[in-house]
């Protein structure tokens, strides 16, 4: 027994070793094979091992190590990138939920957003592009420098392990590049089949449009006569509102950046009428600060701009908006309207929610396409009836011609089109008729509660001396208004669009015609860049032109009296606006900066033969406002003009006499002419007369009178030296120079009218005579 165990432990014991044996002869040929690879992926490294590496000295080898840069690696961030591929592909996953059930405008936002994804995946690939090059090339000074140098692991091996690191971080950054790049296309790929399907789901909705269509297009003397009920109604209610299902669409999908804009405008908006209503009550008792007039102008305020949030904007969403901005009108204005005005607006308004209310529950059956018409035709009776009773354009509920003619031609076309059977063309068109009526009346309250709210932030700057009392009221309210124009116009036809069910082919056209590039020569440019850069030109014109008014101050669109000498370099700053506006245009018009360098440059030669005068003046104009030999404000004196300095302009500068003439001089002038400037040094300035005193006057007990005279002058310095002198004597008269010092050049002949009056009055007592001639020029 005991030597079959023995037997047993031996046999085990010799098993154990022979697998000892194998395993160790294992790893031997495993490390043979690493070494093996190593040298072959390597071979370039040892071909010319057996060269002495003494040969090339360390120095050049070192500054040529320097040469491979690999800092850019950290700039290509490949996880970044990654992530970013992730939440694409997520993204892209959704879109499988589209079917033929999706609202046409849905169907088209999907479409839109597969198209940016795309381009933005795009605009990856061609930034893998550029890295892998940056990488092969980093590569290849890696390969040329280890030929070069016959770099190994026997020979500078310091150098070898830090370019063996280096080709192992780019291989690595490559792989990650090449992983990213195959996602990229697979991804895009996945996108175009998306776009693929969507397309089919368009043509199977138009298919289904068309087979509708077809059968209910079915002329008035044709149409069904069946009786209504209450399921019926609901049938219809429930397939109108199929049709209609973007708002949910409108609801999940709309972009919240732009919700979140428009909310901080709304809050930003009534965070100011509350702060002017506030400061007119403290300041004025029957100004009220009313809380729902507030809450009511936000909630119109808001809703007014929200078909800016999405120009997708589902039409029930835009009925009920109107309705509320129409309701909170006749609640905000109900101590302004007269009877009249108040019994049509609430006609109006029971009219628009029975009219969509009857577009809603219409369909092919006759009694209710007659319904329809009969509310086209009450529709066009009311807005006649409105429009000959309110004639006021300042009136509320007032009509113009125009919007009477798009209304009445709106309400003809859907009688028109339910009468031939087009009974769904005929409903967009009549709930477009109605909504456009009601938008009428609150786009003109919209913009009369801009501009109300801009005449009391006038009215209140007039109260606090605020920063608004700079410019001036009416050419204010002029630019307001035309810009509220234009605003108004858009939501008009933003909204139209979307009732009429169009706004899809309305944003495609826009597109093609402000993004066609078109081209002026070797010149291309997209009227959309055309208009960008106009709008950057007159900002900036605006802007150089008011720069002054805005920082230094004034009055009614008027600088300021009380002159800053700072405002020699507004010159400067408007120039540099022009520049900086003009540069700005070109960039945005897609104009290459090196074509217009070329353009300057060979217009140059002509501009300096053409334009002497000009750039003399131009350049002028710089010196002086570096050498500052006067300043605004300055009185100075050239050739036959005085006055003081009231603006230096870019090409010429701006003089005020004394009589009110603002008297324009080149710079040129300003700079090579004699130019006397009476306040370089101080503001106050020397001033003489002379006075014809009457030879039978006690000749000290007139210059007694003469310096009392002038010490009453609030002009007249009296820490300064003055002085009364005989400049001559006649038989009647004799003649005094008069000289002192004045506070401002400008007020020399103001302390000699003081002086004068006071003397005539001190004189004609006396019964003596006295009078004064012109003073002698220096």
């Amino acid at each position: 027994m005991k030597l079959g165990i023995v037997k047993r432990f031996i046999f085990v014991l010799s098993l154990l070793a022979f697998q000892l044996h194998v395993s160790a002869q294992d790893s031997v040929q495993v490390r043979k094979n690493q070494s093996n690879d190593r040298t072959a992926a390597h071979v370039g490294f040892n071909k010319r091992s057996a060269v002495d590496s003494t040969r090339v000295g360390n120095d050049s080898l070192r500054n040529d190590l320097k040469k491979v840069n690999l800092t850019f690696l950290a700039n290509i961030r490949t996880g970044s990138m990654a992530d970013f591929v992730a939440q694409l592909n997520e993204k892209s996953n959704t879109y499988t939920a589209t079917n033929t059930g999706s609202a046409k405008d849905s169907i088209a936002a999907i479409k839109n957003s597969i198209h940016e994804e795309i381009k933005q995946l795009k605009s990856i690939k061609g930034s893998i592009s550029n890295y892998s090059n940056s990488l092969n090339v980093t590569q290849d000074q890696i390969r040329n420098l280890v030929n070069r140098y016959d770099i190994s692991t026997s020979n500078h091996s310091r150098a070898y392990q830090y370019l063996d690191n280096a080709q192992l971080k780019l291989s690595s950054k490559m792989d990650s590049l090449e992983a990213i790049n195959r996602t990229i296309d697979e991804l895009i790929a996945k996108n175009q089949r998306h776009l693929l399907r969507l397309d089919a789901v368009h043509e199977v909705k138009n298919v289904s449009k068309k087979v509708d269509s077809t059968s209910s297009k079915s002329s008035i003397w044709k149409a069904n006569t069946a009786a209504i009920s209450k399921d019926v109604i609901l049938n219809n209610i429930r397939s109108n509102y199929s049709n209609n299902t973007a708002i949910d669409k409108y609801v999940n999908r709309t972009d919240w950046a732009s919700r979140i804009l428009l909310i901080v405008l709304g809050l930003g908006y009534c965070y100011w009428i509350v702060r002017v209503s506030y400061i007119l009550r403290q300041n004025d008792p029957e100004h009220k600060l009313a809380i729902d007039a507030i809450v009511g102008k936000t909630i119109i305020f808001l809703l007014t701009l929200l078909p800016f949030v999405n120009f997708f904007t589902p039409s029930f969403i835009l009925q009920a908006s109107q309705l509320v901005i129409m309701l909170i009108f006749m609640f905000l204005l109900r101590h302004r309207m007269s009877g009249l005005q108040r019994k049509i607006a609430i006609i109006l308004i029971v009219f628009y929610i029975l009219d969509v209310f009857v577009n809603m529950i219409v369909s092919d059956d006759l009694f209710l396409r007659i319904v329809c018409i009969a509310f086209n035709l009450i529709a066009l009776g009311l807005v006649s009836y409105t429009k000959r009773r309110i004639k006021n354009a300042d009136s509320p509920g007032y009509i113009s011609n125009f919007i009477y003619v798009v209304f009445a031609i709106l309400n003809i076309t859907a009688i028109t089109l339910n009468v031939i059977g087009h009974v769904e063309h005929s409903r967009s068109f009549s709930i477009a008729c109605a909504v456009g009526l009601v938008q009428s009346f609150t786009l003109q309250y919209f913009a009369d509660m801009i501009k109300a709210d801009v005449r009391n932030q006038f009215k209140k700057d007039r109260l606090t001396a605020g920063f608004w009392m700079r410019f001036n009221e009416q050419r204010t309210l002029a630019i307001i208004t035309e810009i509220l124009r234009i605003v108004c116009v858009l939501l008009a036809i933003i909204v139209l669009a979307n009732n009429l069910q169009f706004i899809e082919t309305l944003l495609a056209a826009s597109e093609v015609f402000f993004g066609k590039v078109r081209s002026i020569g070797s010149i291309s440019f997209t009227l959309g860049n055309l208009v960008v850069a106009v709008l950057l030109l007159l900002v900036a014109n605006w802007f150089q032109k008011n720069i002054s008014l805005i920082v230094l101050g004034g009055e009614d669109g008027q600088l300021s009296q009380v002159y800053n000498q700072k405002m020699t370099l507004f010159p400067l700053f408007r120039l540099a606006i022009i520049l900086i506006g003009f540069f700005m245009a070109i960039s945005a018009l897609g104009m290459s900066l090196d074509k217009l360098t070329v353009v300057i440059g060979a217009l140059s030669v002509g501009i300096g033969l053409g334009m002497q005068n000009i750039i003399n003046n131009f350049v002028s104009g710089i010196i002086l406002v570096f050498d500052k030999p006067f300043r605004v404000g300055d009185q100075i004196e050239l050739a036959d003009k005085k006055g003081r300095v009231k603006e230096i302009g870019i090409r010429a500068s701006v003089l005020k006499t004394a009589d009110g003439a603002d008297v324009i001089i080149p710079n040129g002038d300003l700079l090579s002419g004699r130019v006397v400037n009476w306040t370089l040094s101080q503001e106050y300035s020397k001033t003489s007369f002379v006075l014809h005193i009457d030879r039978q006057a006690d000749l000290e007990k007139a210059k007694e009178w003469i310096k009392d005279a002038m010490m009453s002058s609030p002009h007249y310095i009296q820490d300064r030296d003055s002085g009364i002198s005989i400049q001559d004597i006649s038989a009647e008269m004799i003649y005094l120079s008069v000289y002192c010092w004045v506070n401002a050049a400008a007020n020399a002949s103001s302390l000699k009218n003081d002086v004068l009056l006071v003397l005539y009055k001190k004189f004609e007592a006396e019964g003596l005579k006295f009078y004064s001639v012109i003073p002698p020029k220096n």
